[in-house]
């Protein structure tokens, strides 16, 4: 069975040398590998025939494994002591327990160039000529002497360990005990945001922590079809505010939980819109009664229920506007056929994944319609992402949390509330005038 979702595409470049070129270097990471008890195997590449070996180098709980296909790669690899290496979960970071020192990668939200930044914060002035060892990097110390800190160039180590291209800048603590992975994340993290936000509030320069690249080699584009129909003049136009709020949800990558919330924006214009039907339902079915009386207190109440409008206009509360905003735009079967195209994706949505979403899809029910499903997973996700901790406090719902695990997971959700959005954007469109 292929392992290859497991690469980047970049970990899986075609072999250029020969085999009799790798095999003393491939002789020489596995006995480096054995001696250090590290994992390595080899699994199938990309193409047909290729073999690629991989090295599971710890993380946390799991391992990262760092790719072995050419003659530089196992060269690169084999030039660092990576025995002595174990990775932080969600970054690019390394943490060394025999030195005591973590290292992550770290990138600059903006244009300058590493060089710039490293001179702006060491002070030196603009077309100042400054000396290379002290403009490349800026050394800290703790009032205790106990933790050293510093923003520089990347070591060796992180710049080989890593997947995709070196980092420019990274930062890096060396303290006592550090000795486990969850100290040395939690160390690394209350340090680095510490810092960031120093260095923001005094030179206006943004440093953010690299996350761990993921692998998209194989994203599966199968709810599409093999050859898109021919691109034609458009027959449908969109309302201004929900088509800008879906291209912000399209540009927003890297940051899942603004994504989600912009997706959730678009679907969210048109409750008003859509939960009057809904609400005209609930308010013949009342009426319908026989045993309805107008002068009765209790039966006024069930009316005003089925007419409660909220302060956007929309009527009833946000989960059953939403609830019928789904089942107004969006067909049944095209739901389930939407979920069921990727195993992945099915599997994963229909499955309770701790502190992302309790609520599972039923797609093993053939004849169950899951748009209500789809909107209690929705909104609970929805719930997670805008609620403060002090809500979550008194709310049925966690707080979910920018850069976390379960953040990292959304991937599917993503695709389905894009899903819902795009469909919601066609039952809403009107015709093209030109």
């Amino acid at each position: 069975m292929s392992n290859i979702e497991q690469f980047p595409e970049e970990d899986l470049a075609p072999e250029t040398e020969s085999q009799g070129d790798i095999k003393p270097l491939r002789d020489k990471l596995e006995a480096r590998c054995v001696a250090a008890k590290i994992p390595i195997e080899e699994v199938e590449g990309l193409e047909p025939g290729e073999r690629v070996f991989r090295v599971g180098i710890p993380c946390g709980r799991e391992r990262r494994w760092i790719s072995c296909f050419n003659f530089s790669s196992f060269e690169r690899l084999l030039s660092v002591p990576f025995e002595d290496y174990v990775f932080l979960q969600g970054l690019d970071a390394v943490c060394n327990y025999k030195t005591g020192t973590v290292e992550a990668a770290v990138r600059a939200l903006g244009a300058s160039s590493s060089r710039s930044l490293l001179s702006r914060l060491l002070k030196v002035p603009p077309g100042v000529s400054a000396d290379h060892n002290a403009a490349t990097g800026l050394e800290l110390l703790s009032p205790d002497q106990k933790t050293s800190l510093a923003i520089s160039e990347p070591s060796a180590e992180l710049s080989k360990l890593v997947r995709g291209p070196s980092p420019r800048l990274s930062i890096s603590l060396t303290a006592d005990g550090i000795t486990q992975h969850d100290k040395a994340l939690e160390h690394l993290r209350r340090v680095s945001d510490a810092l960031f936000f120093q260095i923001d509030l005094l030179h206006d320069v943004t440093f953010t922590l690299v996350r761990e690249r993921r692998s998209l080699a194989r994203r599966r584009r199968s709810t599409r079809a093999e050859q898109p129909p021919d691109i034609a003049f458009p027959v449908h136009e969109y309302d201004s505010a929900p088509i800008s709020l879906y291209w912000y949800a399209r540009s927003a990558i890297g940051m899942p939980l603004l994504q989600y919330l912009a997706y959730y924006q678009v679907i969210e214009y048109y409750f008003p819109t859509y939960s009057q039907a809904d609400a005209r339902r609930k308010l013949k079915a009342v009426l319908k009664d026989p045993g309805f009386r107008g002068d009765r207190d209790a039966d006024l109440g069930r009316l005003l229920s089925a007419i409660h409008v909220s302060r956007s206009g929309a009527f009833g509360d946000e989960r059953s506007q939403l609830r019928a905003t789904l089942l107004e735009c969006i067909d049944a079967e095209a739901v389930r056929q939407f979920i069921t195209a990727d195993s992945v994706r099915s599997d994963f949505l229909s499955s309770k994944v701790r502190g992302l979403c309790d609520h599972k899809i039923p797609i093993a029910s053939p004849t169950a319609d899951l748009r209500a499903d789809v909107a209690e997973r929705i909104y609970e996700i929805r719930c997670k992402i805008v609620h403060t901790k002090t809500d979550a406090k008194n709310s049925e719902f966690e707080l979910l949390l920018p850069f976390s695990k379960e953040a990292e997971q959304l991937a599917h959700d993503i695709e389905l509330v894009q899903f819902v959005a795009q469909q919601v954007l066609i039952a809403a469109s009107t015709p093209f005038h030109a």
